[in-house]
C-alpha cells in the first residue's frame, strides 16, 4: 500500500506525490523522500538513530547515480547514505556571478567624491545558475528542493535556513546560500530549464585570507623556493615587511622559482598588488560625458559654464573575453581584494594611457562561459586623487623636562 502523499510537519510545496521513506523500497536518481528516522522494521516503527529525530528529518534527494534498494545503512542518516539535502545538481554553461558593493557615496566639488562600505559585509555576490536541458524527474527533484528551502526554520528566531552548495572553480568550496526566486521552462515534453540566483550572507570583508575564492585556491603563502608562473596568487607575510604585507599577483611570462630579489618586494620583482597588469580585449568603447553647469536662458537657449576641476573622470565598462580559469582567477581575486572601494592602477588604452590614473572597480560580474573559457565584464570609475602612491609618514617630535625625574 502507498504511502499518503502528505507527511505532517515535512513542510508544503506545490510539488505533490512525496513519499515518505521506507526500507526494501528501490530508489534512483532524483528520487524525493521525507525522511523522520522510522523504519517499517520494527512494530511498532522505531527510529534508525537517535540522531536521526530532529536535525536529520525532512525531505531528501537521491545522488546516486545507481538504483539501489533501501537498508538502514544506506538510508539518509545511514553511514553509506547517497541521500542529500545539498544542490547537487550540476549547472548548465554559462553560469555567471555577479559581485556589487554597498556603499555610502558622498560627493564633493570640483568632482571629487569618496566611497566607504556600508558595513562588513558591504561586497555582495550573486550566483546565477541555469539548469538547462532537465528531465521532468531531475526538474521535479531541483524545483522541489528550492522550494523546500523556505519549509526550514533552524535559524534564530525561526529564519530560514539555506542551501548548501559548492560553486564551480575558482569558487569551489561549500557554503550556504539563499534563493529568494526561480524560473521555470517547459521546453519540450521531457525537457526543462530552470534558473535561480543564489545569494551568500556570511561572507565579511574584514577576512582578509579570502573573500569568495577561497584559500586553498591560490598559492597561499609566498615562500622562497616555490616556483611561480603568470597569473599565481600569493600572500606575502607581514613577517618580511609588515608595511608590504598583502596579495600579490605574479605577471612574469615565464615560471621563475622565488628568491628574496625576484619576490614580490625585490629589486627584481615581477609581482604587483596595486596595479591591474590583465591585458584587455580590442573593441574597447569609451564613452564620456564632461561636467558642466547648463543655464537656461530666454527662447530655449542655454549657457554653459565650467563646474570646476575634475570635469571629465573616466567611467570604463569593458568585457575581458576568452580567459582561462586561471586568469579569470585572478582577475576576480585582485578585484575582491580592492573590494569595490579601494584604489588600484590601470592604464587605459591611448589616447588615455597615462600612468599615474587611478580606479575603483564597484561591480563586476564573472561569467563561466564553458570549461576553461571565461568573461569578466567590469566598471572602473576613475579616482580623481591617486592615494595608492602616496606614502604616509609619522613624525613624532619627543621633549623630555629635565626637572621632573
Amino acid at each position: 500500500m502507498a504511502t499518503q502523499s502528505y507527511v505532517f510537519g515535512s513542510g508544503v510545496t506545490n510539488i505533490k506525490g512525496v513519499n515518505s521513506f521506507e526500507i526494501g523500497n528501490t530508489y534512483s536518481q532524483y528520487d524525493i523522500v521525507f525522511f523522520s528516522g522510522y523504519t517499517v522494521a520494527g512494530t511498532p516503527p522505531v527510529p534508525t538513530t537517535a540522531e536521526s529525530l530532529g536535525t536529520a528529518s525532512g525531505h531528501y534527494y537521491y545522488s546516486g547515480v545507481t538504483a539501489a534498494t533501501s537498508t538502514a545503512a544506506n538510508s539518509p542518516a545511514g553511514a553509506s547514505s547517497e541521500w542529500t539535502q545539498k544542490l547537487f545538481f550540476e549547472p548548465s554553461y554559462p553560469a555567471s556571478v555577479d559581485y556589487f558593493n554597498q556603499t555610502y557615496d558622498s560627493s564633493y566639488g570640483d568632482g571629487y567624491y569618496n566611497v566607504a562600505n556600508k558595513s562588513e559585509n558591504s561586497l555582495k555576490v550573486k550566483f546565477k545558475l541555469a539548469f538547462n536541458k532537465r528531465s521532468d524527474k531531475e526538474t521535479r527533484a531541483l524545483n522541489h528542493l528550492f522550494e523546500d528551502s523556505f519549509n526550514k526554520g533552524e535559524k534564530p528566531s525561526g529564519a530560514y535556513t539555506g542551501i548548501y552548495f559548492t560553486p564551480f572553480e575558482p569558487y569551489n568550496a561549500e557554503h550556504e546560500f539563499y534563493i529568494e526566486d526561480t524560473t521555470r521552462g517547459f521546453d519540450y515534453p521531457n525537457v526543462n530549464s530552470t534558473s535561480t540566483v543564489l545569494l551568500r550572507e556570511d561572507q565579511s570583508t574584514l577576512n582578509w585570507q579570502e573573500y569568495y575564492i577561497p584559500f586553498d585556491q591560490t598559492k597561499k603563502f609566498w615562500a622562497i623556493g616555490t616556483a611561480y608562473s603568470k597569473h599565481d596568487i600569493a600572500y606575502l607575510s607581514g613577517d618580511y615587511v609588515p608595511a608590504a604585507s598583502g596579495w600579490y599577483y605574479y605577471t612574469g611570462d615565464n615560471e621563475t622559482t622565488s628568491t628574496a630579489d625576484n619576490g614580490p618586494i625585490g629589486d627584481d620583482s615581477l609581482w604587483t598588488k596595486k596595479e591591474f597588469y590583465f591585458d584587455i580585449n580590442a573593441g574597447l568603447s569609451i564613452t564620456q560625458a564632461p561636467r558642466f553647469l547648463k543655464q537656461p536662458v530666454q527662447s530655449e537657449y542655454y549657457v554653459r559654464t565650467q563646474d570646476g576641476i575634475n570635469k571629465s573622470l573616466l567611467n570604463l565598462q569593458f568585457s575581458l573575453e576568452g580567459r582561462t580559469t586561471k586568469e579569470a582567477k585572478a582577475i576576480v581575486h585582485f578585484l575582491e581584494t580592492h573590494q569595490g572601494k579601494n584604489q588600484f592602477k590601470f592604464k587605459p588604452p591611448a589616447p588615455y594611457d597615462k600612468s599615474d590614473v587611478v580606479f575603483i572597480c564597484p561591480k563586476w560580474e564573472h561569467t563561466l562561459n564553458y570549461y576553461d573559457n571565461n568573461s569578466v565584464s567590469v566598471n572602473f570609475i576613475e579616482f580623481p586623487i591617486n592615494l595608492v602612491d602616496d606614502e604616509v609618514n609619522f613624525r613624532t617630535l619627543i621633549t623630555i623636562d629635565p626637572y621632573k625625574r
